[in-house]
């Protein structure tokens, strides 16, 4: 299900981002949420880009994975210039609303290429538990977050294969009209959906049970890049709240 060929799954390399803890890499990816909605620095934003840059470096997950979800959002970035020009805002504004957007979406990429998705209902559960006072089962919770979280990378793996089984065949989307493309869509979201409920059905059948708590049989220890990347998150979010003067 998941191989070295097909982008928007599970990557399975020995990375150094590979290796990091689970539930760090989501508190981190989590404060990366916070300080893209929360900050319009554009100097955090270039911080927050650059760290995300070398994450990609590091996971040794081709580069070209993460470029096919930046063109699938080429839509996007036009509309953000039409509604930037509508209010009056300027190039360097454009910038920052963009930018968080491809933070967001990179940030994303790198949790799904990088996090098995046992490993990722695992850690939503163990952060979930955190916040368990009444000592909830929260591990069909996490699944549900989990499948949230792979949907829009399964989403553009599974309309690109679509559209590459069409072309094989001699079908080209660019003579498609409105109403075929929406039928395509529909398709796609169908499928997207139906691979997102085989990823749920493999776990169970190697065992797990998503009614029951459960033993992660990885070691995940919290190393010295764990505490390193947690820490440069932690001063983005400190820096942040310096400048809002909220200290």
């Amino acid at each position: 299900m998941y191989s070295r060929n097909s982008f928007g799954s599970y990557y399975p390399v020995n990375s150094l981002v590979h290796r990091l803890n689970p539930i760090i890499k989501l508190i981190n990816f989590i404060i990366m949420i916070l300080l893209i909605l929360l900050t319009n620095s554009k100097e955090i934003h270039s911080f927050m880009f650059i760290f995300v840059l070398i994450m990609v470096l590091l996971s040794y997950v081709p580069i070209k994975y993460y470029f096919n979800t930046f063109y699938s959002l080429r839509y996007i970035y036009l509309i953000i210039a039409f509604i930037c020009a509508y209010f009056g805002a300027d190039f360097s504004e454009y910038l920052v609303y963009t930018s968080k957007i491809v933070i967001f979406v990179l940030y994303l990429n790198i949790i799904v290429f990088t996090t098995s998705p046992s490993e990722m209902i695992y850690s939503i559960e163990k952060f979930l538990n955190m916040f368990n006072f009444l000592n909830l089962k929260v591990v069909k919770l996490a699944t549900k977050i989990n499948s949230i979280l792979r949907y829009y990378p399964l989403y553009i793996s599974v309309k690109y294969k679509t559209l590459k089984a069409a072309s094989i065949r001699g079908i080209s989307i660019g003579f498609f009209n409105i109403k075929e493309k929406i039928k395509l869509n529909k398709r796609v979201r169908k499928l997207t959906k139906l691979k997102n409920k085989e990823i749920t059905e493999s776990a169970e059948l190697r065992l797990y049970d998503i009614n029951k708590h459960r033993t992660n049989y990885r070691t995940n220890k919290v190393g010295f890049y764990d505490i390193l990347f947690l820490l440069f998150h932690l001063v983005l979010l400190y820096i942040y709240i310096d400048l809002e003067g909220l200290l």
